[in-house]
């Protein structure tokens, strides 16, 4: 928490440097001054409804949310499940009375605890690793040769294809590789797709709409993925059928971002055309 605090207060100072140099005493020119122009009075949820660009994004974060947070829990799951086996076979064998029964299933507790310790201490490094490797490497590079529009396809792609063959192998070393694949794409990627979506959109898109997509609409997506959750537990699920389930709702994000796509196109020709 200290190393996290210390490197944003660097950032904090870096951002101060940068918006002081950029800062320049010149002639407002008209793009300043329609900045200046108070936004109207139609509100965020408002927006997103009433304009299907916007709608589409919001439909599309819902999707991959629900997707992500469910494929969390497949991997939480087998995880458990694995550390488990793993207890059991290696913690001693002992008697059955109470006092030395009750040490055996601490020293089960203890290897299940270290195991899953340290899957997802390499889980997270692989993902920040990887993430940070393609943003610095790929993102600019996909976003130059194959746009925006194109560059969307990519999380529901590997989405799609990982759940797939999750129904059919669901062990937990491919789990850890799909999930990894999944979530360094989520957090590199996708998100800088995700914020220029609006580039070409309206102020009152980039302030309000914006911000409703990225808090209420992005939690639905977790919240629905709870329910889902909690009534597949209910109904005694495997993985595999969370994984079935997966795969549906990437081939609706899918479809999400073929319309978001062609709108996307539109609305950039449009925002370049002078008036």
């Amino acid at each position: 928490m200290l190393v996290a605090a210390a490197l944003l207060g660097i950032y904090i100072l870096i951002a101060n440097i940068v918006n002081t140099r950029e800062q320049r005493p010149a002639k407002a020119s008209a793009k300043d001054e329609a900045a200046e122009v108070p936004l109207g009075k139609e509100g965020g949820f408002e927006l997103v409804v009433g304009q299907r660009y916007l709608l589409l994004i919001a439909l599309l974060m819902i999707a991959l949310n629900l997707v992500n947070t469910t494929g969390e829990f497949i991997l939480g799951k087998t995880v458990t499940i694995k550390a488990q086996q793993i207890a059991t076979n290696e913690a001693p064998q002992v008697g059955v009375t109470a006092p030395t029964s009750d040490l055996a299933n601490e020293e089960r507790r203890k290897i299940a605890e270290n195991f899953i310790g340290e899957f997802y201490a390499t889980f997270f490094f692989w993902v920040s690793l990887i993430s940070a490797a393609v943003q610095l490497f790929l993102v600019s590079r996909i976003i130059k040769y194959v746009g925006v529009s194109a560059a969307l396809f990519f999380l529901p792609g590997v989405a799609l294809g990982g759940y797939s063959i999750m129904i059919f192998m669901p062990v937990l070393s491919y789990i850890m590789v799909a999930k990894i694949a999944e979530n360094s794409i989520d957090y590199s990627l996708q998100n800088t797709c995700r914020q220029a979506l609006f580039l070409p959109t309206s102020r009152e898109a980039k302030y309000k709409a914006k911000a409703a997509i990225d808090t209420f609409f992005v939690r639905i997506g977790d919240v629905l993925s709870a329910l889902f959750v909690f009534t597949g537990v209910k109904l005694a699920l495997d993985t595999d059928a969370f994984a079935a389930v997966n795969v549906g709702f990437a081939l609706v994000s899918l479809f999400f971002v073929m319309g978001i796509a062609r709108r996307y196109k539109k609305l950039m020709v449009e925002s370049e055309t002078p008036a």
